[in-house]
């Protein structure tokens, strides 16, 4: 990433896609193969404000975690060192952050189809929300207003169907603007 051809400003990767699609995995696997550092942005908000996802949904609502969110995502794309960061599913419903990730990384939609989806995050344990209905009817109406922000803010799309983390990993990695590890 670090003679990404879209110019010193955009230093990272950035994956975004709905919750199941597998950005965590997939990061991680990315970073270790680009010898990068790989940081997941739910993970960081967790950390800072030492609370899970659940609990500040809970406490602070939708609106109050997003701006958590928001604090982290600016902290992050602010590093020098490129990184492969794995983001959270909504992060894109703010304008803010989809100027910063356009702004400072190379952002791989990754997609996958509703019923991929619902197998994967099965009852939604852990995920908030997925709490509030039928996980598989969330996804849809999630699908549906998410969708056109992650393809306006995509450079690339990998699909993520019937493959396995290696195989997405693959895919990232050949659409990669010259990636040299660091």
């Amino acid at each position: 990433m670090a003679n990404n051809p879209d110019g010193p400003g955009r230093p990272h990767l950035a994956l975004v896609g709905l919750m199941g699609v597998g950005k965590s995995e997939v990061g991680a696997v990315v970073a270790q193969r680009l010898n990068l550092r790989h940081l997941d942005l739910d993970v960081m908000v967790t950390a800072r404000e030492g609370r899970s996802v659940g609990v500040l949904f809970e406490e602070q609502g939708e609106s109050g975690f997003r701006e958590c969110e928001q604090a982290a995502l600016a902290d992050v794309l602010s590093l020098p060192q490129p990184i492969v960061l794995s983001t959270g599913g909504g992060v894109l419903e703010r304008e803010t952050n989809k100027a910063l990730l356009a702004e400072r990384a190379t952002v791989v939609w990754l997609r996958a189809r509703l019923e991929t989806l619902a197998e994967r995050v099965g009852g939604g344990v852990g995920r908030p929300l997925l709490q509030t209905g039928d996980p598989a009817e969330v996804l849809r109406e999630l699908s549906v207003r998410r969708g056109p922000d992650y393809e306006a803010v995509a450079d690339h799309v990998v699909d993520t169907d019937g493959r396995s983390v290696e195989e997405v990993a693959d895919s990232v990695m050949a659409v990669l603007p010259d990636p040299v590890a660091t």
